[in-house]
């Protein structure tokens, strides 16, 4: 196979984007498109040649594909990608995986089974300052601590627009699902695996179900410590602060860490380790000294995560987020839920 015979399920949002990038892509053929909205599915498929479905079960017995894209509402995840794995079909969902790990684990399981790929679209993974973040982390030594703040605010109407986000059933979640799966993806992908949570989950300031803001306590595996605040209710303030023994690296304004453009940030690498400075302090303080140098993130590439899914099913490479690691970041987000709802 040299050419990918792909379709896009749900044509809004990220959907449109994944159209722009298959019609464009020279390994793929985009054959089929399908949304909800009939008006929507014609358009699409009048723009990029393609054949137009109102029901993706159709499209599914219907076209022969490699692959399919699903941008659908979170609670579609699931059901969608075991249909499309049951077909054969190698599968790309958005973020997050799905509503509740149970249901990662049988898509993770259909996919090894047939031998497919899944992956998902936690896209922040190649952003340049997260991939030369991810980069110079060896440089701080073992990993003391972290804080790690995304604070914005979502208006009413943005629920409104859009009534599935402002529900468990639908969502599994609020600023934890709707905006900070991406950030949670990044800690999980930076920091390995989570091994305890101790979480508090509120509504602020929304006539909805799920939560708005959400404060997260997290020890992962390697023995390092993480303070998580996100919120919806809240003027921006996105900050990140990464303690090692040799040193520490800081982001003060990172939204534009999630955005494709050069940026910089703060290394502060100490003389020597702080154990070390802690034992050869002769008076009552001994202060680590950081030697700070802005770091440009302009080098730093990475193909877009459906460069890295058409490579994957063409070439047997891994994607960039598969579906094993973003089933470890649901889990996070369901532990700190389930956290929170206990407290």
């Amino acid at each position: 196979m040299t050419t990918l015979r792909t379709a896009v399920v749900g044509l809004k949002g990220m959907g449109r984007c994944h159209l722009q990038d298959l019609s464009a892509h020279p390994r793929a053929q985009l054959t089929a498109v399908c949304d909800l909205d009939a008006d929507s599915a014609n358009a699409a498929a009048q723009t990029h040649a393609a054949k137009a479905y109102t029901d993706y079960r159709d499209l599914l017995a219907k076209e022969p594909l490699d692959a399919i894209v699903f941008a659908t509402p979170h609670h579609l995840h699931a059901p969608m990608a075991l249909d499309a794995l049951s077909a054969g079909v190698h599968t790309f969902v958005e973020k997050p995986i799905a509503n509740r790990v149970s249901e990662a684990d049988q898509m993770l399981a259909l996919a090894e089974s047939q031998d497919l790929v899944l992956a998902v679209g936690h896209n922040y993974r190649t952003f340049p300052a997260n991939i030369k973040l991810k980069q110079l982390l060896p440089q701080l030594g073992p990993i003391h601590r972290i804080l790690w703040q995304w604070l914005e605010n979502r208006p009413e109407s943005y629920y409104q627009r859009d009534i599935w986000r402002s529900t468990w059933r639908h969502a599994g979640g609020g600023v934890l699902m709707n905006q900070t799966s991406h950030d949670l993806d990044l800690i999980c992908w930076l920091f390995g695996p989570p091994a305890e949570v101790s979480a508090m989950i509120l509504n602020r300031g929304h006539q909805h179900e799920v939560e708005d803001t959400a404060i997260a306590n997290i020890r992962f595996a390697s023995g390092a410590l993480a303070n998580v605040q996100l919120s919806t209710v809240s003027h921006r303030l996105n900050y990140r602060q990464i303690a090692g023994s040799n040193g520490t690296i800081l982001l003060e304004d990172t939204i534009n860490a999630n955005v494709q453009v050069p940026e910089t940030f703060r290394l502060g690498l100490y003389d020597r380790p702080v154990p070390q400075i802690i034992a050869d302090a002769s008076g009552a303080t001994g202060q680590p000294q950081p030697d700070w140098q802005d770091i440009d993130c302009s080098d730093a590439q990475s193909p877009g995560l459906l460069d890295s899914f058409v490579a994957a099913c063409l070439d047997g490479s891994a994607p960039i987020t598969d579906g094993q690691s973003a089933r470890t970041t649901l889990e996070l987000i369901n532990a700190i839920i389930l956290s929170g709802v206990r407290k």
